[in-house]
């Protein structure tokens, strides 16, 4: 009898052995940090995300989300090269501390005239961009943005020379910005995000470079009570995960995850773009005083980016990078004539 019934256990256990093992081994642990603050738009969208990987993966994959932290993105890059966390989402800043190539889409002031010029030339070189990236062991989940970069400050500003005459926050890990803006005649200081706020009550920084929904959010427009409207760079980044973390997954639920986070990007790309303006509306009910852009105030801006392009390019963006933004819009604008000007 026991022989009859051997062929039959012997089946069992095969089957058992070749069920998908990504549903039942240990989870694949992914730790996800972020400095963007607890209750933003952009967090509870990566909650959202969370719970959706939940239901996909099932026990397969568990993802923790850490927002609000305080150590800055060059320490978050650090960590995960250490494997204390192993995912993260990250501006240009942070990014560029694993490859250069990325600050291309946020460190080229006054190049993008709208966010339908950073989309398209985002989609034209994300190809080469995420292969970089690939190749020092971080696969991209998603690219996003959060808002365009207008300036804070204690005093009223308009130009330039005014801003020169301030003391200016840079967020730690951009040594490479924090030399170009004193060759530019700036006087820029180095510090955490969470220092912001602090710094501009004891006067150690008197104007901040921020998106209006991260203004608003951290409440710096109850010091910072004067914001320059102009456009003077997106915010953009990317979600990044270890490749050899990420690989542990199979590529079916990989393909699935990822489409998840395909959708959680647009809806934070969707929703920063709105908050920037709701932001503005918000503050000046609180006594932000804005100064508007004139084409004056425009051309002198654009005077000083164009004054910084021979430092960034090769210095924080790579020459070849650099050069082929430009070429793809001028490629776009000969097509697309009539955007912001």
């Amino acid at each position: 009898m026991k022989c009859r019934f051997l062929p039959a256990s012997l089946a069992l256990a095969l089957m058992v052995g070749v069920m998908p093992a990504a549903r039942s081994a240990v989870p694949v642990e992914i730790k996800l940090a972020t400095i963007l603050p607890v209750g933003t738009s952009g967090h509870q969208s990566l909650m959202e995300m969370r719970a959706a990987w939940q239901k996909a993966a099932g026990p397969a994959v568990k993802l923790t989300i850490y927002a609000g932290m305080a150590e800055g993105e060059a320490l978050l890059v650090k960590k995960m090269r250490a494997r204390q966390i192993n995912a993260a989402l990250l501006t240009a800043v942070g990014l560029s501390e694993i490859d250069r190539s990325v600050s291309s889409l946020q460190l080229m002031p006054m190049v993008f005239r709208d966010w339908r010029e950073v989309d398209y030339v985002r989609e034209k070189i994300r190809g080469e961009l995420e292969s970089r990236l690939r190749a020092k062991g971080f696969e991209v989940l998603f690219w996003g943005d959060a808002g365009w970069v207008r300036y804070f400050s204690k005093e009223p500003g308009a130009t330039p020379d005014d801003y020169k005459k301030m003391k200016l926050f840079v967020l730690s890990g951009g040594s490479r910005e924090m030399e170009s803006f004193r060759e530019l005649g700036f006087q820029p200081v180095s510090l955490e995000m969470e220092q912001i706020l602090p710094g501009l009550t004891t006067g150690m920084v008197t104007t901040v470079p921020v998106p209006p929904f991260l203004a608003n959010a951290l409440q710096i427009n109850r010091v910072a009570r004067y914001m320059l409207d102009l456009n003077w760079a997106p915010v953009v980044g990317a979600a990044i995960v270890r490749r050899d973390v990420w690989e542990k997954i199979s590529p079916e639920l990989r393909a699935e995850l990822q489409t998840i986070a395909t959708a959680a990007a647009e809806k934070i790309r969707k929703q920063s773009r709105a908050e920037d303006d709701d932001a503005i509306v918000a503050m000046k009910k609180n006594g932000l005083v804005v100064q508007a852009e004139t084409p004056a105030i425009r051309a002198a801006w654009q005077a000083l980016a164009e004054q910084a392009y021979p430092m960034i390019r090769g210095r924080i963006v790579p020459a070849e990078i650099f050069d082929q933004v430009q070429r793809v819009l001028v490629d776009y604008r000969a097509t697309h004539p009539g955007g912001a000007p």
